[in-house]
């Protein structure tokens, strides 16, 4: 039972809870606990390998038209579809990873709206973490494929001399914070929306808790009962919406890798 909005975003320790069938293993004598965010995340690359599995059965008759098959292999049209919307032919083969993560984020943020369920996507460090990977292997394939002619895509042209070091100053700050705004973007969307669907539920618990429960406080529940489901649906649209831009964006990001071959 959650007495708060924030509660749900709190990583439990097992460990220190309960100590069934989780613990801790050490590592250069640091200890690394077991905790709800490495469970889920190891049950999402896991899942999105029994996905990839699922998608290349072809030769079994009882997968071939399968729903479950066929949903993820309009999922895997459509991530490859915006890849090659945005990346040039050479940077397709990174479609795999794209693909991994769209569906990684898309499967969290609904996971995180089913009841008793956990977010990843609500603690900064994973949302930073899918970020800085996606920023900084666009930097290492923009200087694998450009050399030193990747710091071209920071010197703005046509603009006066004088002004060159400034713009070139911020063009180089804002691409350094582009894996924070990304991480930013999902982490405040995910919880903001989280916050406000936890509130409208407590506030329904707290009308109709059994020994206040009157035909006032039940028709006052109505409509924030009305909203919360709305909500719910809202919130699942979300959920895939953000993973779509979280997808777009990494594919802009990496397109600037081979943009700059034509500066």
């Amino acid at each position: 039972m959650y007495y708060n909005p924030f509660e749900q975003f709190v990583v439990t320790n097992h460990v220190l809870i309960e100590k069934k069938w989780t613990g801790f293993f050490s590592i250069f004598n640091h200890q690394i606990y077991i905790n709800d965010t490495i469970i889920i995340t190891l049950w999402m690359i896991m899942f999105s390998y029994w996905s990839y599995i699922l998608i290349s059965a072809r030769r079994q008759k009882y997968l071939r038209n399968s729903t479950t098959k066929n949903f993820f292999m309009e999922v895997y049209e459509f991530v490859y579809g915006c890849v090659s919307l945005y990346l040039p032919k050479e940077g397709r083969i990174y479609f795999p990873f794209f693909y991994y993560l769209f569906l990684f984020i898309g499967l969290s943020n609904i996971i995180g709206i089913l009841p008793y369920s956990f977010t990843i996507t609500s603690h900064l460090s994973i949302t930073f973490a899918l970020s800085f990977t996606v920023w900084y292997g666009s930097l290492i394939i923009g200087f694998w494929e450009n050399g030193l002619r990747y710091f071209s895509l920071f010197y703005p042209r046509g603009v006066p001399g004088a002004l060159v070091p400034f713009l070139v100053g911020i063009e180089m700050i804002s691409y350094v914070f582009r894996s924070v705004s990304l991480a930013l973007r999902l982490f405040a969307n995910i919880v903001a929306g989280h916050i406000l669907l936890d509130t409208l539920a407590l506030f329904i618990h707290k009308m109709l808790l059994p020994a206040s429960i009157t035909l006032t406080n039940i028709l006052i529940s109505i409509i924030p009962f009305i909203m919360c489901m709305v909500l719910i649906l809202f919130e699942c649209v979300v959920a895939m919406l953000q993973a779509y831009i979280f997808l777009v964006l990494s594919c802009i990001y990496l397109k600037d890798a081979y943009s700059a071959q034509n500066h």
